[in-house]
């Protein structure tokens, strides 16, 4: 078993010799595959490519992460979140609008009509790479596209926009804060001065103009509480606002929202926010009797801070619950807008807080006259409304310093360069890719095509598939041509090609322990070249000595006597066996120099050649033949076209199976050995003929040497010579 394995694995001398025979397909395989490349390389249009570098400040104020939390701790996340940004659709589509890119698509293209903004937003985008330095904050802004124009103007215009984009994005809560305090001032003045009026008119009417010392400091109080809640009431609504500027941000790239309702009405919530308001009423009432550090005041401050701690984390597991997923590279947007939502609650409850001391204040005033009372609330509401208005005037100053403050965290290190050779196809890459993938498409091609040829290519594959069984002959191919016809034996017997028919003849005496003299030839299918080898081999026993008879039992497509060159071809094997002509009749010596060589053709085709192979009167010719000849070459019809090879081979002394060079088909060959034995019919060699010596790495090449008269060794000429297919 393992040296059957052993003969069945393919060999580097195995290989090299596929590659010999199937040379010009890889060849052809590697130059049509860089052929293909070259002309992908002439026809297509070359793509060029501009480059910008932009460097983003990691730390200067109005850089989008820096502007609304650094909860972000690693830099490559802040890269990646600016390189999304450089991408999106939002810059993209003012790229395309301040360039005019669409009327430029609608010049180029054959069917303006077709060219839409969003098709000229999507190209642009398949246009542009965005790639981080590594080790650096350091971004690089690639564009390719067949104009190098085009390449270079979108690669600057997105540098631009970007770092416009970063700009208005840092100055939205700015904005929004200085909108809202210029809306309010007009109505803060306004109403100053109605409680002007009313406090003038009042005392001009009432001749009332000062307070007693009681009534001053109820005032003071509720002044102060009322300037408090004042305070806390702008700082609440500019939470408001910037909620809804962070709000505004996740909306434009599409993450969840919470809204302050949803979080106001969760009970927890409102329990610790009453939590809060009450320790701070506490707070109020003793912060005036008692010093900071009495520790009453600081148990009172602790539970006021661990109260607020938890309204934080409560605000945080309400907002993070309600998203499906946080993306990092928004992360910091929700951290700041947890922290302003729990501000808002805190901002809340001091509010309420405040209210509720201040109105224990104001319960105080109804003990006062009436006139005092009246006196007391205009001029507590002027300056309530004044102080309004300062802080107001205060906050606007402040929200105009901080927009004006606020700057891109861009910097444009280099503008747009275009290479002036195209970056798209890399032509030596290309063609050393393709001269690689030739080469690996040529193997591939090779054993594929060795490995769907069917035909008999040399010994191994015919040692594989007759297994047990030696090869007894290898027949070189030759050309018929008029001097040695398809005889080399008889008409040139130093030829090479004779020497292989003798070595053959010598090898089937020698094949059996007793000399077989009784031989059959056949092949596997038709055309293999059974009938010419069988005939020369004959002829060298007659040569020999040995009287000889070469039989025709191919009754389908019989060839021995247009081989032999016999005249009379109606007469023969079939005439003696079904119209009984006298057997002297039937043989023809066709050799002159050979008067102990006998030719038996089969004559005229019969009607059923297996009946007449089967019948006795065939047999008993058989019997005579045997004692009349000392060598008996019989040539048979193929195995898988008739079942004759397997009757008559049982009453020879064995049977030869010639097989021709990259003709005979695998297939076939294994059936009719199959046949073979199934038949028991002795098998006692093969033989390969027609042989190729180029495509080959048989031995017989020292037939094409043979000795001159002085005994020198010469190499004779190579000839063409091919054996006819029979």
């Amino acid at each position: 078993m393992e040296n059957v394995k052993l003969e069945n694995e393919l060999t580097f001398e195995d290989i090299i010799k596929i590659f010999k025979k199937r040379f010009w397909w890889f060849f052809l395989t590697v130059i049509v595959t860089v052929l293909i490349a070259l002309v992908y390389l002439f026809t297509t249009t070359p793509i060029y490519e501009a480059s910008t570098t932009l460097k983003v400040g990691s730390s200067q104020q109005g850089s989008l992460i820096d502007i609304f939390g650094s909860q972000i701790s690693s830099g490559s996340s802040k890269i990646s979140t600016e390189i999304e940004l450089i991408k999106s659709r939002r810059n993209l589509e003012k790229v395309v609008d301040n360039l005019s890119l669409v009327e430029y698509f609608k010049e180029k293209s054959e069917n303006p009509e077709k060219v839409t903004e969003n098709g000229v937003i999507k190209s642009i985008s398949e246009m542009i790479t965005v790639s981080p330095v590594k080790d650096t904050n350091i971004v690089k802004i690639s564009v390719q596209s067949e104009d190098p124009e085009l390449a270079r103007r979108v690669a600057d215009e997105l540098a631009v926009v970007y770092n416009d984009l970063l700009k208005s994005l840092s100055q939205n809560e700015y904005t929004a804060r200085r909108k809202f305090i210029e809306e309010q001032i007009p109505k803060a003045e306004i109403e100053l001065n109605v409680a002007q009026d009313n406090l003038r008119k009042f005392k001009e009417e009432n001749n009332v103009f000062l307070l007693n010392e009681e009534a001053k400091a109820i005032l003071q109080f509720l002044v102060s509480y009322d300037q408090q809640i004042n305070t806390y009431q702008v700082q609440k609504e500019q939470s408001r606002v910037r909620i809804e500027a962070i709000n505004d941000l996740l909306k434009n790239i599409d993450q969840e929202i919470i809204s302050s309702e949803t979080i106001s009405i969760n009970p927890v919530v409102s329990n610790l926010r009453n939590q809060i308001v009450n320790i701070q009423v506490q707070l109020a009432g003793i912060e005036g009797t008692k010093s900071a550090n009495d520790p009453e005041v600081l148990k009172l401050k602790e539970q006021l801070f661990q109260a607020q701690e938890m309204l934080k984390k409560e605000i945080n597991t309400i907002v993070t619950s309600q998203l499906k997923t946080i993306n990092p590279q928004y992360s910091s947007l929700y951290s700041q807008l947890i922290g302003e939502q729990a501000n808002l609650q805190v901002v809340q409850g001091t509010i309420q807080a405040l209210t509720s001391i201040r109105d224990t204040y104001q319960s105080e005033l109804v003990k006062l006259p009436a006139l005092e009372q009246k006196l007391m609330d205009y001029e507590r509401e002027v300056k309530v409304k004044e102080n309004l208005y300062v802080l107001l005037l205060e906050k606007l100053e402040e929200a105009k310093i901080a927009e004006a403050g606020v700057i891109g965290t861009a910097d444009i290190i280099d503008l747009a360069f275009v290479s002036p050779t195209p970056v798209k196809p890399n032509k030596t890459l290309t063609v050393a890719i393709s001269g690689v993938l030739g080469i690996f498409l040529g193997i591939l091609v090779v054993f594929l095509i060795e490995y769907m040829d069917k035909k008999l290519k040399d010994d191994n594959e015919l040692k594989s598939i007759v297994k047990g069984v030696p090869i007894l002959g290898r027949i070189p191919h030759f050309e018929i041509d008029q001097e040695s016809g398809e005889l080399p034996v008889l008409k040139d017997p130093v030829s090479p090609i004779s020497e292989a028919y003798k070595m053959l003849a010598t090898n089937i005496v020698f094949s059996s322990a007793k000399e077989p003299n009784t031989i059959c030839f056949s092949s596997a299918g038709p055309s293999e070249g059974k009938t010419i080898t069988a005939a020369n081999v004959s002829i060298f026993y007659a040569q020999n000595g040995k009287k000889t008879l070469l039989l025709d039992a191919d009754m389908r497509r019989p060839r021995v006597d247009r081989i032999m060159k016999i005249k009379d071809r109606n007469l023969g094997l079939v005439n003696y066996l079904m119209k009984r002509v006298p057997l002297e009749k039937v043989l023809f010596k066709p050799v002159e120099s050979l008067p102990n060589f006998d030719v038996l053709p089969a004559g005229v085709l019969p009607p059923n050649p297996t009946s007449l192979l089967t019948s006795d009167e065939f047999i008993k010719l058989l019997h005579t033949l045997k004692e009349r000849y000392e060598k008996i070459i019989i040539d048979l019809p193929p195995i898988m076209v008739a079942p004759d090879a397997q009757i008559v081979s049982r009453y020879s002394d064995g049977l030869i199976l010639v097989t021709r060079y990259n003709n005979t088909l695998k297939p076939t060959l294994k059936a009719a050995y199959e046949n073979i034995v199934s038949s028991e019919v002795k098998l006692l060699g093969t033989v390969i003929v027609d042989i190729d010596e180029k495509a080959s790495n048989y031995y017989y090449y020292y037939y094409y040497y043979y000795y001159s008269d002085d005994g020198k060794k010469v190499k004779k000429r190579k000839r063409t010579d091919t054996i006819r297919k029979n």
